[in-house]
């Protein structure tokens, strides 16, 4: 195994040590022809880290960036459109930075037809020179993006029943969106480079079976283990199921 396993005590501390890694990463994608690719993604998580981006972004340069969703709800009606992820990235990123990003590109929740638009975003991504950097949470579930249990580990950008755990997460007992559009672990493979992030007792279990256990499909984010640059930022309740020595 690869990873790099990084403990904090607080999540402050994780989200100024996760800055500090996308500006170091950032700084040698500049001179590359494209700029940074990066696949970013959305959660509770990462709203605080958005947050401290917004303030740093004198650091981040990002109007040389391309950014990759990681997924999107579909389909989604207009009238649902702002509990989208797109309009997520808006509402807590994009809409506060003083310069916007060189291509920002989307999953179409609206899209008439899912496959089509799965292998135009796949498509997409190959025709900048894949992803740089993919920043990765972790469900309770082990899903990552919205790969959920029981997703092959070759799986490309696809359309997506989501997990009741999942539903429950993100909606509580009232879930607008059943389905999702959301890159394959395959796609995510291909980054040449991961973070994962995951805060709080909840993600323990999921945190240890990913670094731990075998790599199979009932658990998403066990495919980790295959990639030879991962690093996870983990809070001391996320990484207390896992070895000190680990």
């Amino acid at each position: 195994m690869n990873a790099e396993i990084l403990r904090f005590t607080t999540p402050d501390d994780l989200y100024r040590s996760l800055l500090g890694r996308l500006v170091r990463e950032l700084e040698s994608l500049q001179a590359t022809s494209h700029g940074p690719v990066l696949a970013l993604p959305t959660g509770n998580t990462m709203i605080p880290f958005y947050e401290l981006m917004v303030k740093n972004q004198n650091l981040l340069l990002p109007e040389s960036w391309t950014c990759f969703q990681l997924d999107e709800y579909y389909p989604i009606p207009a009238s649902k459109e702002p509990l989208g992820f797109r309009n997520y990235l808006d509402r807590h990123l994009f809409s506060k930075l003083l310069t916007p990003p060189r291509c920002r590109e989307h999953p179409d929740g609206g899209a008439e037809d899912a496959d089509l638009e799965c292998a135009r975003y796949e498509a997409r991504i190959r025709e900048v020179g894949g992803i740089d950097l993919a920043i990765l949470g972790i469900g309770t579930n082990g899903h990552i993006a919205f790969n959920e249990p029981g997703s092959p580990h070759h799986s490309r950008t696809r359309r997506v029943e989501l997990h009741p755990d999942t539903l429950q997460a993100n909606f509580g007992s009232d879930a607008p969106f059943h389905h999702a559009i959301t890159l394959g672990i395959e796609t995510l493979l291909e980054a040449r480079k991961i973070l994962v992030v995951a805060l709080g007792e909840s993600k323990a279990t999921a945190v240890r079976n990913a670094l731990l256990g075998p790599i199979c499909p009932e658990m998403p984010a066990s495919a980790l283990q295959k990639h030879p640059s991962v690093t996870w930022f983990l809070d001391s309740s996320a990484a207390s199921g896992i070895p000190a020595g680990f």
